[in-house]
């Protein structure tokens, strides 16, 4: 009778563990497209069996154990810091892109070749009040040609200014959801799969926008660490990134410093962060300078102002006069970009000196001399147009291979991912099979118990009749 009891007490707790399992596979099946969910397993093991100890064997649960891969999501984190940093370069460089036109039909290749025209116009009419306007018009639409390319490369900047300060609050957050997390896992919610899905879900975040390190402790909690050095998250304490600094005209252009004040923007190498830095500190500054460099742009400006200017000086006007430089030069501010080049104040279209006084005097010497600029008028060997050009290539190039590394990354951002899911994601195949299994075995239970039921009645009425 004992043996039967014994029996029905094995069975009974079979169910219950079977009861759990069923539970766990139910579990994954609803949350198989939670994002940062994994395969949650009922561990089970066999009970002992030593009949003369009164121990009767079984099954018993000893655990859920999760299916998540370490090492699958540290090629995730680190995927994700090289898509950031591509895509967010990308961006950047092709809107930058879009402000150099290299076919000649706008911009300031456009107005370069408009006051070549009308320095040959004028060459050939050196007394013509018409004439001297159209080159005073044409070094006006110059001017606001450079103008305008620096006040949308101005706008570009301060839109990534902005963006680079909402990433950085954005980081903030993640890291600050991520103390938290540590904390409740510290309480002893360590195995909650939902808690392990947040977790992982904001370090995904975290990797996108930063380079990080993250260091999986013995108790589930995660510390994360700038670029393996500078900590953000350790245990339940976070450790914010400042506000960046921007410096007008100077370098670098943007600046990070972590809680205690230390500058950390090498630190930023990849991740949105990292592009956004980059682009505001490396891209921009060769093209429209800052406190440690002219910047191309600038260069081009200076040297047609010089070489203008220098013709015109050495000139006559049609009275006599002696010529005086047409454009002032604006080197690069101090309070950020500006136009470098502009008309001088006040200047008449009757001040340009068309004479070259000579001997021999030449009434259009000069004038020849400015419409011959467009191939003597030179920076390190290139025509100002070819300069231009050079600038604009090199921007393009930059925005082509952003692009095509912008494409790869997340190539291989894809499949990491696809690789982490089929280490550690739900297989609905594999839990119907599971779920399936489970409840045969628990069938079989039940009807164990139901034959032992029917063994000790029968046994019981035995009993009675002998009685």
């Amino acid at each position: 009778m004992g043996s039967l009891f014994a029996a029905l007490g094995t069975a009974g707790s079979s169910l219950g563990v079977l009861e759990k399992a069923i539970g766990v596979v139910q579990n994954n099946v609803t949350n198989a497209t939670t994002p940062g969910y994994v395969t949650q397993t009922l561990q089970m093991a066999a009970r002992s069996f030593d009949a003369s100890q009164n121990l009767w064997g079984g099954v018993e649960a000893t655990g859920v154990q999760s299916a998540r891969d370490v090492y699958a999501e540290q090629a995730v984190w680190s995927a994700s810091q090289q898509s950031g940093l591509s895509s967010q370069q990308s961006a950047n460089l092709n809107q930058l892109q879009q402000l150099f036109d290299v076919t000649g039909k706008s911009g300031i290749p456009s107005a370069l070749s408009t006051l070549y025209s009308a320095f040959s116009a004028w060459s050939a009419s050196p007394s013509d009040a018409a004439t001297q306007q159209s080159v005073l018009t044409a070094a006006q639409g110059l001017s606001a040609a450079f103008s305008q390319t620096f006040s949308q490369a101005q706008q570009i900047a301060t839109d990534t200014d902005e963006q680079l300060s909402a990433s950085v609050s954005q980081l903030n957050q993640y890291t600050s959801q991520i103390a938290t997390l540590n904390g409740e896992i510290r309480t002893g919610s360590g195995n909650d799969a939902g808690l392990q899905a947040q977790l992982y879900n904001t370090l995904q975040e975290v990797s996108n926008l930063a380079p990080v390190t993250v260091n999986i402790q013995s108790d589930g909690t995660a510390t994360v660490l700038l670029s393996g050095q500078s900590p953000l998250v350790q245990g339940a304490t976070q450790y914010a990134v400042q506000p960046p600094v921007i410096n007008t005209g100077a370098s670098p252009s943007a600046q990070l410093k972590d809680s205690q004040g230390q500058d950390i923007t090498s630190l930023f190498n990849q991740g949105t962060i990292g592009g956004a830095l980059n682009f505001r500190n490396s891209v921009l500054p060769p093209i429209f300078g800052d406190g440690q460099q002219q910047g191309s742009l600038n260069s081009l400006a200076q040297n047609i102002s010089t070489s203008v200017n220098a013709l015109l000086k050495s000139g006559q006007t049609s009275d006599g006069a002696t010529g005086v430089p047409l454009f002032v030069y604006n080197a690069p501010a101090a309070t950020g970009f500006s136009g470098p080049l502009s008309v001088v104040p006040n200047f008449q279209a009757s001040q340009l000196a068309a004479a070259s006084p000579g001997p021999p005097f030449v009434a259009n010497g000069v004038a020849s001399q400015l419409a011959g600029l467009v191939t003597t008028g030179t920076v390190n060997g290139f025509t100002y147009t070819q300069f231009y050009g050079n600038t604009a290539s090199s921007v393009g190039q930059q925005a082509s291979t952003a692009s095509t590394d912008a494409s790869t990354a997340t190539n291989l951002l894809n499949q990491a991912q696809s690789l982490r899911a089929s280490v550690s994601g739900v297989s609905l195949n594999d839990q119907a099979t599971q779920l399936l299994q489970f409840q045969q075995a628990y069938q079989a239970s039940a009807q164990m118990i139901s034959a032992i039921n029917t063994m000790t009645q029968s046994l019981l009425t035995v009993m009675q009749q002998v009685q």
